[in-house]
């Protein structure tokens, strides 16, 4: 992932970003990223600019790649061999709805990456509070003394 161009502040936010996150962060971020190129072939739709619509499909299509690239495929068990199945299946459908300008698929596509990545990032936070130290209850003599 890539930040604005020519924003060194942007770049080196995002590298900040990536170096402290966890791995369902990355995932997320990666998603985030795959929405964010899907808009833009969208868009590149809209205006009938092909060589835009090439070049952000071909961004959209390196993140999963990179998504699928991270699976572990060794102890992943059925999750991870639905997720293949996902990515799989998202790549193919990437070219084909974009060589037919068929938006909607795109959009579709799009939406499923929002709900996958709102997941790892509630998995993310639900790890986050379960490493959290738990807090000793309060009892009434400390309430009241």
């Amino acid at each position: 992932m890539q930040g604005y161009p020519g924003s060194k502040a942007a770049d080196q936010y995002l590298a900040q970003r990536v170096e402290g996150a966890s791995p369902e962060q990355l995932v997320a971020m990666l998603l985030e990223a795959g929405q964010k190129f899907l808009t833009l072939v969208i868009a590149a739709i809209a205006s009938n600019d092909i060589a835009a619509k090439a070049r952000h499909a071909n961004r959209v299509s390196d993140i999963i790649l990179e998504l699928s690239q991270r699976l572990n495929r060794v102890d992943g068990g059925e999750v991870v061999t639905n997720l293949d199945r996902i990515y799989k299946w998202w790549m193919n459908d990437l070219f084909d709805a974009a060589r037919q300008n068929e938006t909607p698929r795109l959009e579709s596509m799009r939406n499923q990456m929002n709900i996958m990545r709102n997941t790892w990032e509630e998995l993310h936070r639900k790890k986050m509070m379960a490493l959290a130290p738990a807090s000793a209850p309060v009892t009434m003599d400390e309430m009241v003394g």
